[in-house]
């Protein structure tokens, strides 16, 4: 009986093993929905993956989800900003999720220098920006994701083409011959600015002060942008596509002289008449040319993006393509870009994984550059082309430059980037917590760009083409050994890195005149009777060392100290190699036991900072004595010689320009995230300033490197970020605000009290900017206008002795204004309610001045500019006001009177607060379209300006040979743009 017991005891035993074996491989389809734990809210893009499996999928725009897997595994949601939640399946197959909030984020990981650390843990100042920030904002290039959404980070649209120039700066301008654009590093690889699709981008890190910089040692005096890439996602494959179309046109014009006014004006002024048609038809509008809407048009913008990305827990890809082409608001103006990503993410071994990112891509300018000025200049009244030859005028009565419009259709110039950046990442997990990172990667670009000049451009012209290539390569090798460990209460990361990387670069360059024919345009060299060229090769390297430890006790006591070594080939023997220190610590009060017993602050911790970076850029060979060829005659014969002189004078004493920084900050989070606010003052110190100095004529004359002088950048920085309402109450609302105070100082210029540059003489001006102890960097050098005399002439101020003069002379000049704005704030706002999105972003500078030599070259009559084509400058002049306390220009029929460009009459305050942009979205849900999840928006960029600045838009500023800051000549102001989009996602 007993051994019956035990046979049927064992064979249940068995049956129920069996049975419950069965049961858990037993597969089913199970679905259900991911919703917010506060607001009841479906969450998109959830990860639903099988734990020890290579499935998964994500949730649809509804929060819907559906995934086949045995009974009694495990499901896990995981989705950026939530807590992840782990799910046990049962035989219940219909799931309802419900994902808490992490709200207050200090876990999450930010990207620093060779490594990342959580927020919390952060000892320096680091700025994040995250995709979330800007993934319902049309931006087309990186630099629009940083403008006003980061404290400390001023960005600066140095003209408004597509494509067109962007200067950034990381708190103020440090030096004033070399480069002051910070360091960019995408995934790790230095480069030459941000080649990326902002649809790859999972964060934008800053590093601002120098516990955070000078990790990157030489290189890092300007800041630091760090650019993260997406990566694939372990689960069901996610497909994307983007549609974005884009309608520009420019948000103000000049009010210009018509043709009728502008025949009145000559009659009154030179005394040239017009016959009576030609006045009527002038006035009704049938004759005459409107510059401003000739060369201006609608401008149009195609933005596709398409990717795809999935993967198994062992092996993700991410596969992404975007195509821009815009159409400018200037005729003739093109611009396109192609980019092809693929980002791979294996595991090969346990011990052993392999990051690989590939990045291609291609942009085509066509026509690119065009010289506002000048169009604004040229009289309506003239005609436009010779019937004959078909030549393009030029203007008889105004500008003396070319054919604007000739110059556009009659020449053209395309201009190309060809690059491929390649980054392959070996990490070896050695042991517990030590890890191995060798990275390899080279950067390729190939610059190709050819103009045409045609003989039709304006009378006399001589036709020409020119063909310039030039071929660029970097390569970086970084070797990462990180060791992360946890005894007790304490966390140490020890990081240690040896480093190179180096630059080559090759260019070349044909030219020829006087074509035979000119029906290949640019090609074919022959076709030129007198042709010429140039080639040249450089190259440069740097070697580095460095080393970090972050330790971390209880999370409330951090230290950071960093050392690195830099040598750089542009230095001579033991100026080489130069060193950078830095060391930070903070402390988080809010994790003291006297803070225990509350639950309103989560943090609250002050930070400190020293340290010292470097900068070297200037051009190889720079500081080696150098030859340069000269062409001199025969001395009475037609022969012309080729002969030397000095090119570089040989300075071996320069060294590196160090740029000392203090920071003190202060992070504080309160209500479980709701509000967290961070408020930082820093200073930077640069001093043995990368100079040029002149060399006096007698020795060859030209300019030498010399490393003296020092500027001052000091400042503070505010950044507040809120949830004031959550999708539980009526509707949602995140915000976040930014403020930044700064103030730049000349200190020292290697003993001189002031430095100007050339005289502006194309327009009858002087230098019209200094470099000058105790001013900041961007300052003008003009004379005082004050008021007119009796017979409406311009008053000048002398220095001297306070008396007015209509002929004021160079001791009348005068330091002032400022190109740089001493505040910048930025205003970001996202509203949600239901299936809608709003998001408004304003952008403010308040401080900053322009010289508006536009407003001086239509209203001056002097220089290239013969007459006016301002409207105020005709009706608002002296001669034209009854009341003569009413003039605001000057007479135009005084010959004693003089206008000058470098006068503060034309310096205007160009504050200004914008509406960067304002979206509206709507998501429709897959189960509706059965297609896709679609999201359909429309948006405003440079909606409005409040600005009291009289030019085109006070942002932008001229590019020009003489290197100014700040000067409005012309300027191409950013267009306003309407964009519909539509995304889906399947």
């Amino acid at each position: 009986m007993d051994n019956l017991r035990k046979t049927l005891g064992c064979l249940l035993l068995f049956l129920f093993a069996a049975v419950t074996s069965t049961y858990a491989q037993v597969a089913k389809q199970y679905s259900g929905t991911v919703m917010d734990a506060d607001s009841n809210e479906p969450i998109i893009g959830v990860n639903v993956t099988l734990k020890d499996a290579q499935t998964g999928t994500v949730t649809d725009i509804s929060g819907k989800f559906s995934i086949s897997a045995p009974v009694g595994s495990t499901l896990s949601f995981s989705y950026i900003g939530y807590v992840t939640k782990e799910v046990k399946l049962g035989t219940n197959t219909s799931l309802k999720i419900t994902m808490q909030e992490d709200q207050n984020q200090l876990g999450e990981v930010v990207v620093i220098g060779y490594g990342v650390v959580k927020k919390s843990d952060i000892t320096g100042a680091v700025a994040s920006v995250s995709s979330k920030q800007f993934k319902d904002q049309p931006v087309k290039r990186v630099e629009d994701i940083l403008q006003g959404r980061t404290a400390g980070v001023a960005v600066t649209s140095v003209n408004g083409l597509p494509g067109g120039t962007v200067k950034v700066r990381v708190r103020g301008t440090t030096s004033l011959n070399t480069s002051n654009d910070p360091l960019y590093v995408i995934d790790g690889i230095m480069s030459g600015g941000l080649d990326v699709n902002p649809a790859d981008i999972q964060s934008i890190e800053v590093l601002k002060d120098a516990s955070a910089t000078a990790i990157y040692g030489s290189r890092g005096a300007n800041g630091v942008v760090l650019v993260t890439t997406k990566k694939g996602v372990e689960g069901k494959v996610q497909i994307y596509a983007d549609v974005a179309i884009g309608v520009s046109n420019i948000l103000k014009k000049y009010d210009l002289l018509n043709a009728y006014e502008y025949a009145t004006a000559l009659k009154e002024y030179n005394g040239i008449s017009f016959a009576d048609d030609e006045m009527e038809a002038y006035k009704n509008g049938s004759k005459g040319i409107d510059w401003q809407n000739l060369m201006l048009q609608t401008g149009i913008s195609q933005d596709y993006k398409l990717g795809i990305s999935g993967g198994t827990a062992k092996n993700k890809y991410l596969i992404s393509a975007n195509v821009l082409n815009m159409t400018a608001m200037t005729i003739t103006t093109k611009y396109q870009r192609a980019q092809l990503r693929i980002n791979l993410d294996n595991e090969l071994t346990k011990w052993l994984t392999l990051s690989t990112k590939i990045n291609a891509s291609r942009t085509h300018s066509h026509n690119g550059g065009i010289d506002i000025m000048n169009f604004l200049n040229y009289s309506p009244t003239m005609e436009m082309k010779d019937p004959v030859t078909g030549v393009y005028n030029m203007d008889p009565y105004n500008s003396v430059n070319g054919n604007p419009y000739g110059a556009r259709v009659a020449n053209y110039g395309d201009s190309y980037v060809y690059a491929l950046n390649t980054n392959m990442d070996l990490t070896f997990k050695i042991m517990k917590g030590l890890t191995l990172s060798v990275q390899g990667a080279a950067n390729y670009s190939h610059v190709p760009s050819y103009s045409f000049t045609s003989s039709l451009a304006k009378p006399g012209q001589i036709s020409g083409m020119e063909n310039a290539s030039r071929m660029n390569l970097f390569w970086q090798n970084t070797n990462n050994v990180t060791y992360n460990t946890s005894f007790g209460d304490h966390h140490l990361t020890a990081t240690a890195v040896f480093e190179a990387s180096g630059a080559e670069g090759r260019n070349l360059k044909l030219t020829g005149s006087d074509l035979a024919n000119e029906f290949v345009g640019y090609w074919n060299a022959k076709n030129a009777k007198t042709r010429d060229g140039e080639n040249g090769y450089s190259a440069e390297a740097i070697v580095s060392g460095l080393g970090r430890i972050m330790y971390n006790y209880k999370g409330k006591y951090m230290l950071t100290g960093t050392f690195r070594v830099d040598g750089s080939s542009k230095f001579q023997k033991k100026n080489k190699w130069g060193y950078f220190p830095s060391a930070a610590v903070a402390w988080d009060v809010a994790k003291e036991n006297f803070m225990s017993k509350q639950n309103i602050v989560q943090q609250l911790k002050l930070r400190a900072s020293f340290g010292v970076v470097g900068n070297q850029s200037i051009g190889a060979y720079t500081t080696l004595g150098m030859l340069a060829p000269t062409n001199y005659d025969g001395y009475g014969s037609d022969a012309i010689h080729t002969g030397y002189w000095t090119g570089n004078l040989a300075t071996p004493d320069v060294t590196w320009e160090s740029t000392y920084q203090y920071n003190i900050g202060l992070d504080a989070s309160v209500l479980d995230g709701r509000l967290s606010f961070t408020a930082e003052w820093f200073r930077k110190d640069t001093k043995d300033l990368l100079l040029r100095k002149p060399a006096p004529q007698y020795n060859g004359g030209g300019s030498f490197w010399v490393n003296q002088g020092e500027v001052r950048n000091s400042g503070v920085e505010f950044t507040i970020t809120a949830t004031p309402l959550t999708d539980k109450d009526i509707f949602g609302w995140e915000t976040s605000l930014n403020a930044s105070y700064l103030k730049n100082k000349i200190i020292d210029l290697a003993g001189s009290d002031f430095i100007v540059g050339e005289n502006y003489t194309s327009i009858g001006g002087g230098p019209i900017q200094i470099k000058k102890v105790g001013y900041p960097i961007g300052s003008f050098y003009l004379y005082e206008w004050a008021n007119f005399n009796d017979q409406g002439a311009n008053l000048y101020k002398h220095q001297s002795n306070g008396s007015l003069t209509t002929n004021p002379g160079a001791d009348d000049l005068v330091t002032k204004g400022q190109a740089e704005p001493n505040w910048t704030f930025g205003w970001n706002n996202t509203f949600t309610w239901k299936n809608w999105t709003l998001n408004l972003f304003i952008n403010a500078a308040l401080g900053q001045d322009r010289l508006n030599v536009s407003r001086y070259a239509m209203g001056a009559m002097t220089g290239v500019y013969r007459f006016i084509s301002l409207s105020d400058a005709y009706y608002k002049s002296w001669d034209k006001v009854a009341n003569k306390a009413d003039a605001v220009y000057a007479s135009h029929k005084n010959s004693d009177n003089r206008n000058y460009p470098d006068s503060d009459f034309w310096l205007e305050d160009a504050s200004f607060v914008k509406l960067k942009n304002i979206s509206l979205t709507y998501n429709i849900p897959k189960k509706i379209t059965k297609v896709a999840d679609i999201q359909l928006s429309v948006s405003a960029q440079n909606l409005f300006t409040l600005t009291k600045y009289t030019g085109m838009d006070p942002e932008v500023y001229s590019e020009s040979d003489y290197g100014f800051n700040g000067v409005d000549m012309g300027s191409y102001p950013v267009p306003r743009t309407f964009t519909f989009g539509m995304k889906l996602n399947f």
